[in-house]
């Protein structure tokens, strides 16, 4: 099941994304964080993969960096540095979530959120 959610970023940021949750999930469960790289935004293709991690039982939060698809921020401004302190945050704020196993997030980043 997918909802929407929104979160502060490092400097207060409101990034916005989709929180999946497998549906038959008991107790805690794994999870993933996923963003897209340097300029592209959730909407270019992640949800597949999202999907395919959700039905292997994990939860997965998928996320626009700030300034782009559905996240506030200055539009088309790319801060490396900024994305990288975001995806903390992500991390963090997803390990506080209800039914969230803390100790097994992994990141997961296509093209330069991978580098980063």
């Amino acid at each position: 099941m997918r909802v929407d959610v929104e979160f502060p970023g490092h400097r207060g940021t409101t990034l916005r994304g989709w929180l999946y949750r497998p549906a038959d999930a008991v107790g805690e469960v794994p999870a993933v964080v996923m963003t897209h790289g340097f300029s592209a935004t959730k909407e270019m293709g992640l949800a597949p993969y999202a999907e395919a991690l959700c039905e292997a039982g994990f939860a997965v939060l998928v996320y626009d960096h700030a300034g782009l698809g559905a996240s506030d921020g200055e539009r088309g401004v790319i801060n490396p540095w900024a994305q990288t302190r975001d995806q903390r945050v992500a991390l963090a704020w997803l390990a506080g979530r209800p039914g969230i196993d803390a100790d097994r997030i992994a990141l997961w980043g296509s093209s330069y959120s991978g580098g980063q």
